[in-house]
């Protein structure tokens, strides 16, 4: 099985961003999600990229698209808690100002796991 295909392919959603790092060097960053595609009859895989911040991910597979998306998704989330709890902040590139935890739980599903769930 490939890491990922030669060609990311169509992008089905994307964000621009800077990275203010710790250090005070800032980044300017695009997060790619491209088209979930079909390796097989039973395999789907989705490309994912942080362009400007890391090497293209290998792309994320799954039993449905559906899956593969989420997955490539769930990279990006991950990928920016880290940067967070590392000290960098991501930026609103046209305004200059930093994404709060809202912003950014309403762009990538961020946000304490526990406390955005309510009890039935």
């Amino acid at each position: 099985m490939e890491l990922r295909r030669k060609v990311f392919g169509d992008v089905v959603g994307s964000a621009d961003l800077i990275l203010a790092a710790s250090d005070g060097t800032r980044t300017p960053i695009t997060i790619r999600v491209g088209c979930p595609y079909q390796v097989d009859a039973f395999e789907w895989a989705c490309p994912v990229e942080a362009h400007g911040r890391e090497p293209r991910y290998p792309d994320m597979h799954g039993t449905t698209s559906l899956q593969a998306l989420c997955l490539a998704v769930a990279v990006v989330r991950e990928r920016i808690r880290d940067v967070r709890t590392k000290g960098g902040k991501f930026l609103d590139p046209d305004q200059d100002v930093e994404w709060d935890e809202d912003a950014l739980a309403a762009l990538f599903g961020l946000g304490s796991d526990s406390s955005r769930r309510t009890s039935r």
